[in-house]
């Protein structure tokens, strides 16, 4: 495989996974819906990024590192009223590949936050009060690029472990859904 088709394999590789998330979540349109999509988003964001959190990235990503939304979702939930749901950790290998995978699905969701910005801005939360992790986001999508140019051009990456670690954090992310309401 090319190294410059590294993302686009893992997107066609997590599509049904990515499906599934999406026709879980559905649209958002109550503050009822928005508040059971924070809890769920904020429980799996957390765990994910402790997860990318250590060790130090290679060499070649430079001065990247996965954003960090988690204390914007904290300010959110509390905007809201609303308790931060408990977190179930995300238990993979901490090797590159899987670090890959995961990231892929964490800096992507930067894309589906602008569409989501806006169905919370019609619920009247904004970047000031209940939606600044959103808003961070779909303006955070310089981090996505930067991501996406490292793991096109780099080398020594499994795509059957970046794959499943994707997958894997699809699918947490459904299971945080589901276990908020989600159904």
């Amino acid at each position: 495989m090319p190294a410059s088709s590294f993302r686009f394999f893992l997107r066609e590789q997590t599509r049904p996974a990515h499906e599934r998330l999406d026709r879980l979540v559905g649209p958002i349109d109550s503050a009822a819906r928005y508040g059971a999509f924070l809890r769920a988003s904020y429980a799996h964001r957390l765990a994910v990024e402790r997860y990318l959190a250590e060790p130090a990235w290679p060499e070649a990503f430079g001065d990247w590192k996965p954003a960090v939304i988690a204390p914007l979702m904290e300010r959110d939930l509390a905007d809201l009223g609303l308790a931060p749901p408990e977190t179930r950790s995300l238990d993979l290998s901490k090797d590159i590949s899987h670090r890959i995978g995961v990231a892929y699905v964490q800096e992507g969701s930067s894309l589906g936050a602008r569409l989501i910005v806006r169905m919370a801005a019609g619920l009247g939360f904004d970047g000031s009060h209940g939606a600044r992790h959103l808003a961070a986001q779909a303006q955070g999508l310089s981090n996505w690029q930067q991501f996406v140019g490292i793991i096109d051009g780099l080398s020594g990456v499994d795509p059957a472990a970046a794959v499943q670690a994707a997958s894997l954090a699809f699918d947490h992310a459904a299971a945080a859904m589901k276990g908020n309401g989600f159904s």
